[in-house]
């Protein structure tokens, strides 16, 4: 099977099992059983992210060495930072204030934090929640900036491969609703524009991060300030 159809079929077999682990019903009523409600809260997404660094991360990583295929040729390179630097600073500070508005809405708080334990946090679960997102969108971006963006590119052009990554990018994104669904289009774009031209994933690694994390603190403060 050739690279690109072998990471197509990898990225949709690992989204369907995560999927389905996330919204297991039984699974979820096993945690809060064997650890109580109020901590199930939280280890319950620290398990649906470790999941997510799993079926995305480790799978595609695991393809590629017994693929014999170069890590770098797909993204986990180093090179081009001062463009990789000056993209990822500018970027991250739009999201930053662009989550700054956005997290106070009704339709942002009903589903972030995605945490769902009253304010305030202690320092450990800040920098816990801060943690697993890192992992689960490195191995996300590793898995769809990466292994699937580059393994297409090396037999499409760079207008197929993209439509097939955000193609991906956007059936992933529809069980958060259309919002985000829509907005991963441009996003998505931006973040493979950027991947082709630094030949690395890490912009899209570090912005999709900085998207992630302001999302979270700006939600949990706009959060307390509502329950104060």
């Amino acid at each position: 099977m050739p690279n690109a159809g072998l990471s197509i079929l990898t990225i949709t077999l690992a989204y369907t099992i995560y999927y389905f682990a996330w919204n297991s019903p039984s699974l979820r009523k096993w945690f809060d059983k064997k650890y109580g409600e109020a901590p199930a809260k939280i280890k319950w997404i620290y398990f649906v992210r470790w999941n997510g660094v799993a079926f995305f991360g480790v799978l595609s990583l695991a393809i590629c060495l017994f693929q014999g295929i170069d890590l770098q040729s797909v993204g986990l390179g180093f090179k081009n930072w001062k463009p990789t630097l000056g993209w990822t600073i500018g970027l991250s500070a739009v999201v930053t204030v662009m989550n700054y508005f956005a997290a106070r809405s009704p339709d942002n708080l009903v589903m972030y934090p995605m945490i769902r334990t009253r304010p305030p946090w202690p320092n450990s679960l800040l920098v816990g929640s801060a943690f697993t997102w890192a992992m689960y969108l490195l191995a996300y971006e590793f898995a769809f900036r990466g292994f699937l963006f580059f393994t297409c590119r090396a037999v499409m052009d760079l207008p197929l491969a993209i439509a097939v990554n955000i193609s991906l990018y956007v059936l992933v994104h529809i069980a958060k609703g259309w919002k985000e669904a829509v907005g991963a289009v441009p996003l998505g774009i931006v973040l493979c524009l950027l991947t082709e031209q630094t030949g690395t994933i890490w912009i899209a690694f570090l912005v999709h991060v900085a998207m992630a994390w302001g999302n979270e603190w700006w939600s949990y403060y706009w959060t307390s300030r509502n329950i104060t």
